[in-house]
């Protein structure tokens, strides 16, 4: 093990000592698609170490919790980080086919990852093979999303919905770092739709952008964090300047809901929120009238109500943001 440790040292080193000024712009995005490459075959040969490592036990009488804790503490990396490593080492022992797909540059490390929990959690004779085959090329959320479907199709016996709800409502969680330069990073988990509330309140609280507003997106949610923890300890939690809006969009058919972000809430929750909510019903087979010619220029909160309830998000190809982020155009300039 010395001398391969040596070996990719010195690989290493070669790579660094190239002169990156007279590389050309081809040549720099090829590298850096390449380094990257490298990076996720050497994250899973980490991971196996890393696996290997647990099993021997090395973290035992250390002090640490387990082998994510005694790695972050050595390697002075973060928790989460080292705990990837931990699952990707348990996940390609599971399932070889997922350690030859990073290893040949068919998957990112990142993405493997997120495959974990299906794959460690699979029942005997469910086709893992199938779920990495299909996951190639995915990106991680990708991944994660095929990693969701595999473990439902697999359960031993269909999860009802509000089974599904109460097991995502014990994932919940608010985990605080260590303080660094007197700031601590805060890891909020929340379900889908409780996170959009959450995300909505405080961006309400936080108001909107100014002119001369010089701060980013993340510095206003954090103001709106703040801020509504500062309104609660003085007892007058108001809300914003406007009560925060969450708009849904049921599928009748479907019997999910999705947000204007994107984000699918389960049909049941929906129906429930519809029980004391302003609904607005949309027919996509004509019921309400969207062309209004070219005396109206900007549109209507209805026809934006219906639009994202026809398109889901931004129509222009290969464009995925969700409805919340877009601007409503015309499709023949006005």
């Amino acid at each position: 093990m010395d001398t391969a440790l040596a070996h990719c040292s010195t690989a290493i080193a070669a790579v660094a000592a190239v002169p990156l000024e007279g590389l050309s712009a081809s040549e720099l995005g090829g590298a850096a698609v390449s380094i990257q490459g490298f990076i996720d075959r050497l994250t899973m040969v980490h991971a196996r170490v890393v696996a290997e490592a647990d099993r021997a036990g090395v973290w035992g009488g250390t002090g640490a919790r387990n082998m994510a804790d005694w790695l972050s503490q050595r390697t002075k990396t973060s928790y989460g980080d080292a705990m990837d490593r931990v699952k990707l080492g348990d996940a390609a022992e599971a399932a070889p086919e997922l350690e030859e797909a990073v290893s040949s540059g068919e998957m990112s490390a990142k993405s493997a990852v997120a495959l974990h929990g299906a794959i460690t959690s699979a029942p005997e004779g469910a086709d893992v093979a199938g779920l990495v085959e299909a996951a190639k090329g995915a990106t991680p959320r990708e991944a994660a999303d095929a990693g969701e479907k595999f473990k439902e199709s697999n359960r031993s016996r269909k999860e009802t919905p509000e089974e599904a709800e109460e097991r995502r409502h014990q994932k919940r969680s608010v985990r605080s770092g260590r303080p660094e330069d007197g700031m601590v990073t805060t890891t909020v988990v929340l379900p889908t739709l409780q996170h959009r509330q959450f995300i909505n309140a405080i961006t309400h609280v936080a108001g909107d952008p100014y002119e001369g507003d010089t701060r980013t997106t993340e510095q206003r949610l954090a103001d709106g964090v703040v801020l509504l923890s500062d309104a609660y300890a003085k007892g007058a939690v108001t809300g914003g300047r406007e009560r925060p809006t969450l708009l849904l969009v049921l599928d009748v058919e479907e019997g999910e809901a999705r947000t204007a972000h994107g984000d699918n809430i389960p049909g049941h929750i929906a129906e429930r929120l519809a029980e004391n909510a302003l609904v607005q019903r949309v027919l996509r087979t004509g019921s309400r009238i969207l062309d209004l010619g070219n005396t109206v220029r900007l549109a209507t909160d209805a026809q934006y109500k219906a639009l994202v309830a026809r398109d889901g998000g931004c129509r222009w190809p290969g464009c995925h943001i969700p409805a919340a982020w877009c601007e409503i155009d015309h499709l023949v300039p006005f």
